[in-house]
């Protein structure tokens, strides 16, 4: 991953479209979960519009690469095609 620019907004919404289900820590943290295969996942909350820093985008990497939901390069491509709609924008 190069230079990822992904908006909070962009990632949240596709773990939802994944499946994934939301539970807000208010002042904490997002927790984000996939009951079928079990992967979970909790990042700072950002505001919407908010770029999500790299090495959180590296733990999401690995989660889904972990339990098998996506592999590293898919989701590389992912993130790089979410960067270009955010720099068209």
């Amino acid at each position: 991953m190069r230079n990822p620019r992904i908006t909070f907004g962009q990632l949240r919404q596709w773990l939802l479209d994944m499946g994934f289900t939301e539970t807000v820590t208010p002042k904490s943290h997002v927790f984000f979960a996939h009951q079928p295969s079990g992967a979970e996942l909790a990042l700072p909350i950002y505001r919407s519009n908010r770029i999500v820093l790299p090495h959180h985008l590296m733990s999401v990497r690995s989660m889904l690469d972990a339990n098998g939901l996506m592999d590293k390069d898919d989701f590389d491509d992912f993130v790089a095609s979410a960067s270009v709609k955010q720099s068209a924008s």
